[in-house]
């Protein structure tokens, strides 16, 4: 159902124009449609078939082989002379017969743990490829999220901007019928212009950083019709502490995962090195019947069975097994010490991002008293131009004042969120939901 409702949002256009869609909405867009993401989702079918593949080794092995002799030539015996002077005698003899066909039964007793090694390898690196695929689908979210928080950030930032080219256009016009009315200079007319007029530039440029996010976006998500977001700039709680969250990221981090079962299959192999030095027990029975005309004739057919113990035991090989083991181990303690380079760094990556959440936090709430000071300073502003108390480049001070403070507020709240988003990608937390 919910497939079906993100499909009808983004056909949308094709009959009311515009599109609109949430964080939510394009999260799952992205995961329905990422290349990147579906291609992980089909290897990961692979590796599970053959993980599945790796239990029909401890199963009995049954063929059946038929074979019609199309043509032949039998063997040749020579007899020896029955009487002495007698010649010798060379007598055909013909042991095959036109039809013949067989039944053979498998069934490993007994393989020094080779089939358990190689099922157990099979298993993790399954285990590998579903924890390999969460982190992929962790790491599109965060792109996403950044980009859906960027284009938010962007018409922040147009709003603000528009709002501070509509004060200045307001004191232009408060300072013009000043002048018209004899009580302000033409050289503060002339400056209330100059300062409405420099923020058309910087209009502009906002929005192009708007259309350049909006770019951006449709490109991750692959939509190349006219659209538009919903939501805003949350101030989610960070309610756990560092070494809470370094402790949940070791043992529910989605790449140490993938790492660790990674290592646990290298020492399979070395398991499955170690097993060619053992014998190998298997049961077989073999079951033929053949005759020299087709027919199903019950006298026609003559049949013969073996059954039997096969024991192997390998007794050299070239020092091949040796080095197998001796390259299984170097690949184990290979796995072994990138598992605790990789947990040392995204260990790393994850405590820059928390403090890098701690100082978007502490900025946020010190420019959100700011902007209240900001808005206040330039209401008094506009009340003592009005009195004659201050001139028009103060006037200008106090918004550019508010339009610096709302600027730094917005800026800190979206460090805040993109840095929430990049712990939730590395350590697997969701902050505000289920953990």
């Amino acid at each position: 159902m919910k497939k079906s409702v993100v499909l009808f949002l983004f056909l949308q256009p094709l009959v009311w124009g515009k599109v609109k869609f949430d964080l939510q909405e394009a999260i799952s867009y992205a995961l329905e449609h990422s290349p990147t993401y579906l291609q992980a989702k089909k290897q990961l079918e692979a590796t599970e078939a053959r993980a599945r593949k790796s239990t029909s080794l401890f199963l009995p092995q049954v063929k059946l082989q038929g074979q019609d002799i199309l043509r032949k030539k039998v063997f040749t015996v020579e007899m020896p002379p029955f009487f002495p002077g007698d010649r010798p005698k060379k007598v055909k003899m013909d042991f095959t017969r036109k039809y013949q066909f067989g039944l053979n039964f498998t069934q490993p007793l007994f393989t020094s743990g080779k089939l358990s090694a190689s099922h157990k390898m099979a298993q993790l690196q399954a285990e590998a490829a579903r924890w390999d695929l969460l982190q992929k689908k962790n790491n599109l979210v965060f792109q996403v999220k950044k980009a859906f928080y960027s284009l938010l950030l962007a018409k922040k930032m147009l709003e603000i901007q528009r709002d501070s080219s509509r004060i200045a256009h307001e004191h232009y016009l408060q300072t013009k019928s000043l002048y018209e009315a004899g009580a302000a200079t033409r050289f503060e007319l002339l400056q209330a212009r100059v300062n409405w007029q420099n923020t058309k530039p910087e209009l502009l440029k906002a929005q192009n950083a708007v259309k350049l996010a909006r770019l951006s976006l449709g490109n991750l998500l692959g939509i190349e019709a006219d659209f538009d977001i919903e939501g805003s700039l949350d101030f989610p709680p960070l309610e756990i502490s560092l070494s809470a969250l370094e402790e949940f990221t070791i043992s529910h981090s989605p790449t140490l995962r993938a790492m660790a079962a990674r290592r646990k299959a290298a020492s399979q192999s070395i398991n499955l090195a170690r097993s060619q030095f053992g014998p190998t027990v298997a049961l077989s029975f073999d079951y033929n019947f053949r005759a020299e005309n087709f027919n199903f004739n019950a006298n026609n057919w003559e049949d013969y069975y073996t059954l039997a113990v096969v024991v192997s035991l390998p007794i050299f090989s070239g020092f091949s097994r040796i080095e197998d083991i001796r390259e299984a181990t170097s690949q184990y303690y290979s796995a072994k010490y990138g598992e605790e380079a990789l947990r040392q760094g995204i260990l790393l990556r994850l405590r820059s991002a928390y403090k890098r959440a701690l100082e978007a936090k502490a900025s946020y709430l010190s420019a959100k008293e700011t902007v209240k000071e900001a808005r206040e300073g330039l209401r008094l502003a506009k009340l003592n131009y009005r009195e004659g108390l201050i001139n028009t480049l103060q006037v200008d001070q106090a918004r550019l004042s508010l339009k610096m403070a709302e600027t730094n507020m917005f800026n800190a709240l979206y460090q805040y969120n993109l840095a929430l988003a990049e712990i939730e990608s590395i350590s697997g937390y969701q902050f505000g939901g289920e953990k």
